[in-house]
């Protein structure tokens, strides 16, 4: 290994470690209670130092919230096999985002920051007005990244839907893109119910996963197509 080989290496780790100990603190205390001193002291490094890997909280802020997208869709395509018909696509869908909210809640949380009017991404017109500002560029470009990804989870979504009613798991008289903005609340929906409903819930004694699979048998009877089982 090359020398530059070495140091590129020692650079890219040296910014996972910077990414990993701002995710651990914006975890534990919340975005607008961690500052970049916090982050340095926690990674060890010093300030100047840390600037010259990120130039504010906010670029580490948008490198998690894609951190998470992408894992998040990584889990979707792994559940989601050639093998399974278009109903139990929609199924694995479900599945796998809800499990990805009971294994990283925090994720979750991050994301619904992410998209609570906090932050309001660059827009083109600024961007070439500040071309020299590479912290805009990166909020832009992670910002960019994860409207992909957002749209990939559409796209995979309603690809499953259009097979379900193609081969004859699903109702056909179902709207594949109506049906997967729809099934797209309902899964991000799960992830944060609020807290008196939890209680109202709790009370009935049903906890999280009961209602997950209620809702699943819900969708079940809103969209699987009951002719095909008299065929």
């Amino acid at each position: 290994m090359s020398i530059l080989q070495r140091r590129e290496r020692e650079k890219k780790k040296r910014r996972q470690d910077i990414i990993n100990a701002a995710e651990k603190l914006f975890f534990s205390k919340g975005y607008d209670n961690v500052s970049m001193n916090d982050i340095a002291r926690e990674v060890e490094l010093s300030k100047a130092t840390l600037y010259l890997y990120f130039q504010n909280k906010e670029t580490l802020f948008f490198a998690i919230v894609v951190k998470g997208t992408r894992l998040l869709n990584s889990m979707i395509r792994d559940n989601i096999t050639d093998d399974l018909n278009g109903l139990e696509k929609v199924d694995a869908y479900r599945n796998a985002y809800y499990d990805f909210t009971k294994k990283y809640p925090d994720y979750i949380h991050i994301y619904n920051y992410f998209q609570s009017g906090r932050f309001s991404p660059p827009q083109s017109d600024i961007l070439s007005q500040n071309e020299d500002d590479t912290s805009l560029s990166y909020v832009s470009e992670c910002a960019e990244e994860v409207l992909k990804l957002r749209n990939e989870r559409f796209f995979i979504l309603e690809k499953s839907i259009e097979e379900g009613i193609s081969d004859g798991t699903m109702r056909p008289d179902i709207d594949p893109v109506e049906t997967a903005i729809l099934l797209s609340a309902i899964s991000k929906s799960l992830s944060h119910i609020p807290s008196d409903h939890e209680r109202l819930l709790q009370k009935r004694g049903i906890d999280h996963d009961q209602y997950f699979q209620d809702v699943s048998e819900f969708i079940l009877l809103m969209i699987k197509n009951n002719n095909q089982d008299n065929s």
